[in-house]
């Protein structure tokens, strides 16, 4: 792991607030800023880094965070909060949504004309979070391995014009602190109401994990309610395949 990088922009905290970016810290390079999270865990400590070599994403994939692209940081929190995951993709999706309408996919990848720009892996150790977000923002199709290509994009490469990872940054970190600070508050019961309307995935066909059938509803835990033709299945997480066109 190298020393902090020279870009004070991105080192900046985000003015008003409370809790997350409290204290920022920028990498040129690291193995991976969840991990870095989890060892030197700070509430509402940020850890960016301009490129991982041991990017993770969710089910075990690596995320892929080359140099100069993209925005590559972790919020460290302390102890365990429910509804985290659903907090991160609604902040997200609401800090670029002056300039973009992302839908959020089951459970948390937003998607920009149906491409994922964005990924968030939540992970715990000994009364440590881990809120890690990947986004994609400077790449163009050639930045992506080819079997990525035709299901990723960026900001740039889908919407064009010119993004500023620093202010895009200090626009997430902004909504993140509202978000878990309603979650601490109490407002799961909101939070997770918003983020399943926004996943919008009631009266769906799909298959994940093996499972074809009809989504009924997503239940408090995050966890699609699928109705199949050996009975009602509960999916936590997996790949997600739309088997109903639209």
């Amino acid at each position: 792991m190298n020393g902090a990088i020279a870009y004070d922009s991105l080192i900046a905290a985000p003015p008003g607030t409370v809790l997350v970016g409290r204290k920022v810290i920028a990498f040129d390079e690291i193995d991976s800023t969840n991990i870095y999270a989890l060892d030197h865990c700070e509430d509402g400590l940020v850890i960016v880094a301009d490129r991982q070599t041991a990017g993770r994403g969710r089910l075990g994939r690596t995320w892929h965070s080359a140099p100069g692209l993209g925005l590559w940081f972790t919020v460290a929190l302390e102890g365990h909060l429910e509804g985290l995951s659903f907090a991160a993709a609604l902040a997200v999706r609401d800090a670029l949504a002056p300039r973009v309408a992302l839908k959020i996919k089951w459970p948390n990848d937003l998607l920009c004309h149906g491409k994922k720009i964005c990924g968030i892996l939540v992970e715990h150790r000994a009364g440590r979070t881990a809120l890690g977000i990947g986004l994609n923002v400077h790449h163009t199709a050639e930045d992506f391995p080819a079997e990525l290509r035709a299901k990723a994009g960026s900001l740039e490469s889908e919407l064009g014009g010119t993004w500023d990872r620093a202010e895009v940054l200090r626009a997430i970190l902004t909504e993140l602190d509202r978000s878990i600070i309603l979650l601490r508050g109490g407002g799961l019961v909101e939070v997770h109401r918003t983020w399943a309307q926004a996943c919008a995935m009631a009266g769906r066909i799909i298959r994940c994990n093996g499972v074809e059938g009809r989504v009924l509803e997503i239940e408090g835990r995050g966890a699609l309610v699928v109705d199949a033709a050996d009975g009602r299945h509960l999916i936590f997480s997996g790949d997600l395949e739309f088997l109903d066109g639209h």
